[in-house]
């Protein structure tokens, strides 16, 4: 397993404003942190700055459709590994597959439908139009651990005031919210363990 450390960042019992500790330059992708201190809580937001993908993405649709039985839910694609993709229209579901045309399009194969429907991303709106609908993106939220320390030479995992989601929309940051006291200075830190 190896670990990549993101940021490390001191913040003081006292210190009430964000503190942002690394910034990116454009077309970067180091992830950048944020921590602050509201009302006696460490809040620490990560921005992971992934690429644009297509491969293993769950996209939602802006748009809500009724279900048959009452209540409503959007639409949602999942393109997957190896090209496969699953497609949800309230509650049908439709297997495909997809390819990508260039960077920002693809064209998919669904059962059931018998012309190709072409999908495109828009990098300005971080939108993609298919089928006639305009979805959003989600991203699968690497493995974090968020460690404290005093000295930075003995450090201990933080308990989270909540478990991290599975997913994130892309690219907004994560939010992470902390149960630790603050009492003097403290380091925090955020890894991703790859494997």
């Amino acid at each position: 397993m190896k670990l990549k450390l993101l940021q490390i960042g001191l913040i003081l019992a006292i210190q009430a404003p964000t503190l942002l500790l690394a910034q990116s330059g454009e077309g970067d992708s180091t992830p950048e942190i944020r921590i602050s201190i509201e009302d006696g809580k460490v809040k620490i937001a990560v921005n992971l700055n992934e690429p644009f993908r297509w491969e293993s993405t769950r996209y939602e649709s802006i748009k809500i459709f009724p279900l048959p039985w009452g209540g409503a839910i959007p639409h949602e694609i999942w393109f997957e590994e190896k090209g496969d993709m699953t497609w949800r229209q309230t509650d049908m579901m439709f297997m495909g597959h997809y390819t990508e045309l260039d960077e920002y399009e693809v064209e998919a194969g669904v059962i059931g439908y018998l012309v190709h429907i072409i999908g495109v991303f828009d990098p300005k709106t971080n939108l993609l139009n298919f089928d006639i609908f305009d979805y959003v993106p989600f991203f699968k939220v690497p493995k974090l651990v968020v460690e404290e320390s005093k000295d930075m030479k003995k450090w201990s995992k933080v308990k989270l005031s909540e478990p991290l989601p599975k997913e994130y929309q892309w690219p907004q940051e994560l939010r992470i919210e902390l149960e630790a006291e603050i009492k003097d200075s403290t380091f925090f830190r955020v890894k991703i363990e790859e494997e």
